[in-house]
């Protein structure tokens, strides 16, 4: 008899299973290596304070930015702890970083301590689980970012050095692994100038609504930037390098059309150094882009155009910027109205200011004199057409309502109706309550159905008194055989 086994299978059987444990010791040692290599020091962040500035004294700002050495792909990052001597400074500002412009920062400062983290929210989904995913690329640089930048006052007091540093870097998440982290560099810079300040620097510009160019610095003194048409005056931040210079703004308000120029004075301590500040602010002569233009729903082409400076808008109705049909114009809209108010050119009559309903595509003419504007839609007074047979119970009457006069009907209970089409063109009678000056629609009672109902009530009136005569009648009827039977009459011999 031949043995189960025989060498043969046996060396078979062995060259397998050795090529499964091999198999598997390298699946070990590569994911091992995976595992180490997502804490391997080329993936570490350096967290550091840094300044551009040497020379300090009582009374200046000092600015510290806090770089991270690179920013591989961050979706979060934080608590990020920078400190400061608050004995020596006081906390004046945060800026967050204008290479992160996608990410939220959030920050508490107490006492010489502030606490910021930052999310990316262009990547932050929330799951259906509850819990957060993400998707798409973050920020990726292998270049050192600039986190946040802040910004302090030196107390008028302040000597000896000031001293900023961090003190915890947190978590810095990838889409799919946490980074290693290290805390770097400090600042330690001198109090070392004394006597009167001659800086008559800038350390920070802003101009409200719009940005400036070229990026700020306190070495250049010529910027520029534009506002739009209806903006008339701007507000302009600035921030002196020194506590005790003095800064005067000149040209900010009442902007014209075109070029305007904004200066900025500013007077050192000492009283005489100067450096001036000049801002080339263009207000624009359109709000509307070129070439902006819709079409309704029934094909007519209007052009966006700018509202004279003297056009009148109805009561309650603001100016706002809106997208219309993928341009951005001018509007006016007000609070609960669907439609917003355009000032359009149709090609044939004069421009003039029409209303938009974006869902219907609608475009109807502002007329003040017979427009009437409600929540859900616009109406016009319009004349009742001919074939519409009007109650006799309404005469002809008119109201004014104090912006405009009614032509309409009234009855005799007071009741006053007006015709009113909508933005699609369909009219219908419309009810005007004189207490609120609300409108809604009115329907007349049916004089046929009336006329009916009235008729048929006769009729079953007439039937019902019938009725009651015959049942009258026949109960007088048995109750007199019923007497003759019990009660019978003598017969005559």
């Amino acid at each position: 008899m031949r043995p189960f086994f025989d060498r043969r299978a046996t060396a078979k059987i062995a060259r397998i299973v050795s090529g499964i444990l091999a198999c598997v010791l390298i699946a070990g040692i590569c994911l091992t290596y995976q595992v180490r290599s997502k804490v391997n020091a080329d993936s570490n962040i350096e967290i550091s304070a840094v300044t551009k500035q040497t020379n300090i004294g009582p009374g200046d700002v000092v600015i510290i930015d806090v770089i991270a050495s690179r920013m591989p792909g961050i979706v979060e990052f934080g608590p990020v702890i920078f400190n400061f001597d608050s004995d020596k400074a006081d906390y004046l500002s945060i800026e967050q970083g204008s290479q992160l412009t996608n990410y939220v920062f959030t920050e508490t400062q107490n006492d010489g301590t502030l606490t910021i983290t930052g999310t990316d929210q262009m990547l932050g989904i929330s799951s259906e689980g509850g819990e957060e995913e993400y998707s798409g690329a973050s920020y990726y640089s292998e270049e050192p970012v600039v986190l946040f930048t802040i910004t302090l006052r030196m107390f008028p007091e302040s000597y000896g050095e000031i001293n900023c540093w961090i003190s915890d870097t947190g978590v810095f998440k990838s889409l799919d692994e946490e980074i290693s982290t290290s805390i770097g560099s400090g600042v330690k810079l001198p109090v070392g100038r004394s006597g009167l300040s001659s800086d008559a620097t800038i350390a920070s510009l802003r101009v409200s609504g719009t940005v400036i160019t070229p990026e700020f610095n306190p070495n250049i003194t010529d910027y520029s930037c534009s506002v739009e048409r209806s903006v008339e005056k701007v507000q302009v931040n600035v921030l002196a390098s020194n506590l005790w210079a003095a800064v005067i703004i000149d040209g900010n308000q009442y902007l014209n059309m075109g070029d305007n120029v904004i200066s900025i004075d500013v007077t050192a301590q000492d009283g005489v150094s100067h450096m001036r500040y000049t801002i080339h602010v263009t207000r624009k002569e359109s709000d509307v882009p070129d070439n902006a233009s819709l079409v309704d729903q029934n094909g007519n082409t209007y052009t966006f155009l700018d509202a004279p400076e003297d056009a009148v808008v109805p009561d309650g109705f603001y100016q706002s910027m809106r997208y219309v049909n993928g341009y951005s114009v001018p509007a006016y809209v007000k609070d609960g109205v669907t439609s917003v108010l355009l000032y359009l050119f149709d090609g044939t009559n004069d421009p003039g200011f029409y209303f938009y309903d974006s869902e219907a595509k609608t475009v109807i003419m502002y007329e003040p004199d017979i427009t009437i504007v409600e929540s859900s839609k616009i109406l016009k007074i319009a004349e009742v057409p001919q074939d519409f047979d009007l109650p006799d119970e309404f005469k002809p009457a008119s109201y004014d309502t104090g912006s405009m006069v009614l032509s309409g009907y009234q009855n005799k209970d007071g009741d006053f109706i007006c015709y009113l089409s909508d933005e699609h063109g369909e009219g219908d009678f419309y009810y005007y309550n004189r207490k609120d000056g609300s409108i809604s629609l009115y329907r007349f009672a049916d004089k046929k159905a009336e006329l009916l109902y009235s008729f048929l009530f006769d009729v079953f009136l007439v039937i019902a008194i019938i009725e009651a005569v015959i049942i009258i009648i026949t109960a007088y009827i048995i109750r007199k055989m019923v007497s003759e039977r019990t009660n019978p009459r003598p017969k005559r011999v």
